[in-house]
């Protein structure tokens, strides 16, 4: 049910709401757009700037910013990346529409709106609960928290403003963690992706031979490829040792180094600066036969 804030003069093309909205016809309204066109509703709201607070849009740039650190690595990075962040879920009925969704949208107090609706009108689990926490900025409302529902009740542990400053810890951390970077860089090698690889190489690429040549690697280099599967049959073959874990602080030129490869902390990330192909693989001992 369409909360009747929402009221009958807000036509699906209407102009951006009043500075005087009230806040459940602010949310209201967004919706209304969004279900009949995300895409137009994300354009006209959200790229326009007129929905999100300054201070929640701050932490949205920082996330950005920690993201474009792990850009590298295969594992999604990015507070809105994993789903519908408006919808919260990842699937929903093709057919949905305000009208079937049961959107509903209930003022709590002067600056906070509860959202109900269905992302499947038929399924009584599909069920969203959200509230929006919302603040005065330039004379109109723009949102400052989205907190999800949790048995029944709002917790600001549950909010997007504390996901954000979380993963943005956890991204960051990464950046500086080395062994985050081996873990990368040593699963590209045993599945052979000289691509992934690449991502983690600072070129031009020190490479050194057993023949004790050392030479520059390029970005492309059409060498990575063969360069990848002599690694990976020399250092992750059966018999082999893992590689150890590297350590070494994150700070700007320090090297830490495990097996064949050398990792340079530079411009605030671990990257790969040297493979020295010289360094023999450590191989287990064999067992002693019984009697």
């Amino acid at each position: 049910m369409l909360m009747a804030v929402l009221g009958a003069t807000l036509a699906p093309c209407a102009a951006a709401p009043a500075p005087d909205i009230a806040p459940a016809a602010f949310i209201g309204a967004f919706y209304r757009d969004y279900f009949a066109d995300p895409a137009a509703a994300r354009k006209r709201h959200v790229d326009g700037g007129s929905f999100y607070s300054s201070g929640l849009l701050t932490l949205m740039a920082a996330n950005r910013a920690a993201c474009a650190k792990t850009r590298r690595q295969d594992s999604k990075c990015g507070w809105n990346v994993d789903g519908d962040e408006f919808l919260h879920t990842q699937e929903r009925d093709p057919a949905l529409t305000l009208a079937s969704s049961g959107f509903a949208a209930k003022a709590v107090g002067a600056a906070a709106v509860d959202v109900t609706f269905r992302v499947f009108p038929n399924e009584p689990e599909s069920q969203r609960a959200v509230r929006y926490l919302l603040v005065r900025e330039n004379g109109q409302w723009r949102v400052d928290d989205v907190i999800d529902e949790e048995k029944g009740a709002y917790s600001s542990k549950n909010g997007l403003r504390r996901y954000i400053v979380d993963e943005n810890r956890y991204a960051n951390a990464n950046a500086l963690d080395v062994a985050e970077a081996a873990r990368w860089v040593n699963a590209f090698v045993q599945s052979e992706s000289a691509q992934s690889f690449a991502r983690f190489a600072a070129f031009p690429l020190t490479v050194c031979d057993t023949t004790g040549g050392c030479v520059p690697y390029k970005e492309n280099d059409a060498r990575l490829p063969l360069l990848v599967r002599t690694l990976y049959l020399s250092y992750f073959d059966k018999g082999v040792l893992p590689l150890p874990v590297p350590r070494g602080a994150a700070r700007q030129g320090k090297v830490a180094r495990s097996g064949p490869f050398d990792y340079r902390f530079q411009q605030g990330q671990w990257w790969l600066s040297r493979v020295d192909l010289r360094r023999a693989p450590v191989r287990q001992k064999q067992a002693l036969p019984a009697r």
